[in-house]
């Protein structure tokens, strides 16, 4: 296997470039790593920003403490709607082979709210697949990340952004500690696919003891109409549970999941749950046709 070499001249123009656009993105440092190089592709013309849902509607707007719920919302421990919901996502899951949106993420590294990222996404089922382009921020505009399933000795292909994409595709391993501190789950874990099963997962699992609060209400997301169910989990589940409150968004008409929010712990009585990750999906067009070349890194 070859590996790719920066001369010192070479470092010091990326470290220039670095200086000017303002920072090394999430896959700044793979530029120093050994890694099996990859033609360059050609990139693709990103599609224009999703509309986001108000604020009162979501924390995505920039709020960072849980939503407390609404007037329409319930304050039981009834999980027969929520389990129906997630039921009936799970049907549509299985009729949907492959889909593109753009994802609206934000997560909590090293202690701090990381701004809001918009990432153009692909993914395929079987094999399954993801590729991923970053369209916001600037600083990061340009990386792409690719995984197939059985392919490149069991690694995700990379590439950066801004000047330091003159590397090319380079091969890194999934769990490479300097992805995991850029970014709260592999790229395996990407995909509704993968949040219906852990959310049927969790909430079959639930019991009157580990759910403090249930509510479900009406709400627009990507000028859809859409359902919300927050789930509450009270202080005694603390060691059970990684999150005291999460909020997952359903499209009423695909019945798949749009958006999730996920609220840390408060450290006190006197805090309230701040936000840990969050992931909306939009502009989603489901089974579009893909050439399989697409996934070709």
């Amino acid at each position: 296997m070859s590996t790719t070499s920066i001369s010192w001249k070479t470092l010091e123009k990326v470290t220039s470039g670095i200086l000017v656009h303002g920072g090394l993105g999430l896959f700044a440092t793979l530029a120093l790593m050994g890694a099996e190089p990859a033609p360059k592709q050609q990139p693709q013309e990103a599609p224009p920003a999703p509309q986001e849902v108000s604020p009162e509607n979501s924390m995505i707007a920039g709020e960072d403490a849980a939503p407390t719920g609404s007037a329409t919302q319930s304050s039981v421990k009834d999980m027969t709607e929520p389990l129906a919901i997630i039921s009936l996502a799970k049907s549509a899951r299985g009729k949907l082979d492959h889909y593109t949106c753009q994802m609206i993420k934000r997560e909590l590294l090293a202690g701090k709210l990381q701004p809001e990222q918009t990432v153009d996404m692909v993914v395929r089922h079987e094999p399954f697949s993801v590729t991923l382009k970053w369209v916001k921020p600037r600083s990061q505009m340009g990386q792409e990340a690719v995984w197939v399933t059985g392919k490149h000795q069991g690694r995700m292909r990379v590439k950066l952004g801004g000047l330091l994409g003159a590397v090319g595709f380079l091969s890194l391993e999934l769990h490479d500690k300097r992805v995991a501190s850029t970014s709260r789950h592999a790229i395996t874990e990407a995909g509704i696919a993968n949040l219906i099963d852990r959310l049927h997962k969790d909430w079959t699992g639930f019991t009157p003891e580990s759910v403090l609060t249930v509510g479900c209400d009406d709400t627009v997301f990507d000028n859809r109409a859409c359902r919300r169910v927050r789930i509450e989990h009270p202080e005694s589940a603390r060691e059970i549970y990684e999150f005291a409150i999460a909020v997952t968004t359903f499209d009423k008409e695909t019945h798949l999941p749009v958006g999730v929010e996920c609220y840390g712990w408060p450290g006190s009585a006197d805090e309230v749950p701040h936000l840990v990750e969050s992931y909306y999906y939009s502009q989603m067009k489901l089974n579009p046709g893909l050439d399989p070349a697409h996934f070709e890194r």
